[in-house]
């Protein structure tokens, strides 16, 4: 057994005008359902996008809005420690204005209290038990001092007694401001809490957003692949042969290639240099199957069904020593098609055929009328 096949150089290099008279028949279409899913998932993955892009302006707007709470914080936080400093101050001086009161009022209670016991007519009798005018002028002085001294102590009395009012109204004022700047930084801190929640949960909300946008990329990936694939699956009734355009879809979606042009145009450039009618078997591989024929006197096969002959597809490039790492390795980045054509001409698949342009040749004209290749049909 082979991995590789050798036929005839004439069996494989068919001139590109005979290629394009054998295409003929229109692709299957995708099911109309599949695309409906495709373009709505495509359109909730756009409206996702758009919500994201939304939700960051709106973070970074609230992040700029925490900054402005976060400064009003600490204003309000220095107006308070200032007041608070104030009313200690004064609270100070209102014990200091309070002490110097009960001082005079003390006073003045005492020199009462002496009046009180002297009698009202304390000093005219002081004055008229004395012996000489000069010793009862020296009483009526005393007398009169005391009485000044008494005077100037309600005088301070009244005074100590306004500053204790003004001192109690200052207290209070500043009590007030000191409840008002309290207000002030709870308010403003309730702000910056509640700004900082809010932001909290619109990040979380973006994260879950992101996670669903990636989980929907997942599934609208394998949802395209399903659909490419299960449209190249597709066995058509009564014998009828598989286009080159859905052969290599399910051949590359089997092997995990990418499906894109540039390895739809190497492969079915690939299959139209080999233009073989064994059954499902478009590259004519020689790989054995349970239940496969022998198609010709090169051993290439004849396979039950489009899945066995996709595996032995897939098995034959994958056997060592024969050059394929190179074809698999341009299939799975997705590369040039020439670059790919140049590696199938290169392998053992059929070094030298065509006069060593083995596919090369027909990688052009295939990428040019893709449409009408991919339609052509072999054996199936």
């Amino acid at each position: 057994m082979r991995s590789g096949r050798l036929r005839p150089t004439v069996c494989r290099a068919i001139a590109v005008p005979v290629a394009l008279a054998l295409i003929a028949g229109p692709a299957v279409a995708s099911p109309a359902g599949t695309r409906a899913k495709i373009r709505s998932a495509k359109a909730q993955l756009a409206a996702l996008e758009a919500q994201i892009a939304t939700q960051q302006a709106s973070i970074t707007a609230m992040q700029a809005s925490m900054r402005t709470l976060a400064v009003q914080v600490a204003h309000a936080r220095r107006d308070y420690d200032g007041v608070q400093a104030q009313i200690a101050q004064t609270q100070a001086l209102h014990a200091a204005a309070e002490e110097r009161y009960r001082a005079i009022r003390s006073q003045i209670d005492e020199n009462a209290a002496n009046a009180y016991m002297r009698g009202p007519a304390y000093g005219i009798e002081s004055v008229l038990q004395q012996s000489s005018l000069s010793d009862a002028a020296s009483v009526l002085g005393y007398t009169n001092a005391i009485a000044r001294h008494d005077a100037e102590l309600g005088d301070l009395a009244r005074a100590a007694a306004a500053e204790l009012a003004n001192k109690a109204r200052q207290e209070r004022d500043l009590l007030t401001r000191r409840g008002d700047a309290l207000a002030r930084v709870t308010s403003a801190q309730n702000a910056l809490v509640r700004a900082f929640v809010e932001e909290q949960s619109r990040l979380a909300w973006l994260a879950t957003a992101k996670a669903q946008m990636g989980s929907l990329l997942v599934r609208l990936r394998a949802q395209l692949r399903a659909e490419e694939l299960a449209a190249a699956l597709q066995a058509l009734s009564n014998g009828t042969p598989m286009s080159f355009g859905r052969w290599a879809t399910a051949f590359l979606g089997r092997l995990g290639a990418p499906i894109g042009r540039n390895d739809l145009v190497a492969v079915v450039a690939w299959e139209t240099a080999e233009y073989t009618s064994a059954r499902w078997n478009p590259l004519a591989t020689t790989y054995p199957m349970p239940g496969s024929t022998t198609f010709n006197g090169s051993g290439v096969r004849n396979y039950a069904s489009l899945s066995q002959g996709l595996q032995a597809t897939i098995a034959t490039l994958r056997a060592a020593g024969h050059g394929y790492e190179a074809i698999l390795s341009n299939l799975a980045r997705g590369a040039d098609p020439i670059a790919t054509a140049r590696a199938i001409n290169a392998s053992d698949w059929c070094h030298g055929c065509a006069n060593g342009r083995y596919v090369i040749d027909l990688v052009p004209v295939v990428a040019q009328y893709f449409d009408r290749y991919a339609q052509a049909r072999a054996g199936a």
